[in-house]
C-alpha cells in the first residue's frame, strides 16, 4: 500500500513591493492633497485664480514639500519592516512636517494664531496623508489576497472625505478668520450663512460613507 505524498506547501501571498508602495502612496497624497485644498478654497469662498499657476502655487508649502521630500527616504530606509511600521513612520513624519509648518507660519511669517491653524497645510494636512495611508493599507491587503475588488470603492469614499474635510475646513476659515481674498476681490460664499457650508461638508461625508458602506458590505474584511 502507498503512502500518501506530503502536501506541497501553499504559494507565498504576494506582496506589494518597496517601489509600489513609494509610488502609490506618494501619488493617492498628492490626490488627497489636491482635492482637500481646492474644497478648502470653495469652502473659504476663494474661487477665483486671477494669474496662471496660481492654483499649482495653492500646494507649496512648507509642510508638503518637507513631507514629500521626506516619505521616500522614511520609506526605503524602513523597506524591511512590515508595512504598517513603514506606513505609521510616514505618518509620524506628516505630524512633524505639520509642526514645523505651524511654527513657520507663527514665528517667521507672525500669522495670526487660528489663520496658521485653520489652513489645509498645517493642522489639517495630516488628514491628506491619513487618506493616503488608508488607502495603501486595504490595497495592499487585497493585493496579498489575490484580488483588487472594491478598491475603487475605498478610493471614491476617501476622496469624498477629503472635500468634506476641506470645506468644512474652509467654512471655519472664513466664519473664524475672514475671507482669503484680497481686499477688493469680491467674496461669494456658498450661501450668506454657514449653516450651508457646513451642510455641503456633510453631505460630501455621506457621500464617501455610502461608498464605504458598499464596499465592506460587498467585500469580506481582509
Amino acid at each position: 500500500m502507498s503512502t500518501p505524498r506530503p502536501a506541497m506547501p501553499g504559494r507565498r501571498p504576494p506582496v506589494m513591493s518597496s517601489g509600489q508602495v513609494t509610488r502609490t502612496l506618494l501619488l493617492v497624497a498628492l490626490i488627497a492633497m489636491v482635492v482637500g485644498g481646492l474644497a478648502f478654497q470653495l469652502g473659504a469662498a476663494d474661487t477665483s485664480f486671477d494669474r496662471p499657476g496660481e492654483v499649482i502655487l495653492l500646494f507649496v508649502d512648507v509642510a508638503p514639500i518637507a513631507w514629500f521630500a521626506a516619505a521616500p527616504i522614511v520609506l526605503t530606509t524602513l523597506r524591511w519592516q512590515a508595512l504598517d511600521a513603514r506606513l505609521r513612520w510616514v505618518t509620524v513624519a506628516a505630524l512633524i512636517a505639520s509642526a514645523v509648518a505651524i511654527a513657520v507660519r507663527l514665528i517667521v511669517l507672525d500669522d495670526p494664531p487660528l489663520a496658521a491653524i485653520v489652513d489645509p497645510f498645517t493642522a489639517a494636512f495630516p488628514v491628506w496623508v491619513l487618506a493616503a495611508v488608508l488607502f495603501i493599507r486595504t490595497r495592499a491587503r487585497r493585493f496579498a489576497a489575490g484580488t483588487d475588488e472594491g478598491i475603487t470603492l475605498v478610493g471614491m469614499a476617501l476622496g469624498f472625505g477629503s472635500a468634506a474635510v476641506g470645506v468644512a475646513l474652509g467654512g471655519l476659515r472664513l466664519v473664524l478668520v475672514g475671507p482669503l481674498a484680497t481686499p477688493g476681490v469680491p467674496v461669494v460664499p456658498l450661501s450668506d450663512t454657514p449653516t450651508v457650508t457646513f451642510l455641503t461638508a456633510a453631505t460630501f461625508a455621506m457621500v464617501g460613507g455610502l461608498f464605504w458602506l458598499v464596499d465592506h458590505t460587498r467585500t469580506p474584511r481582509i
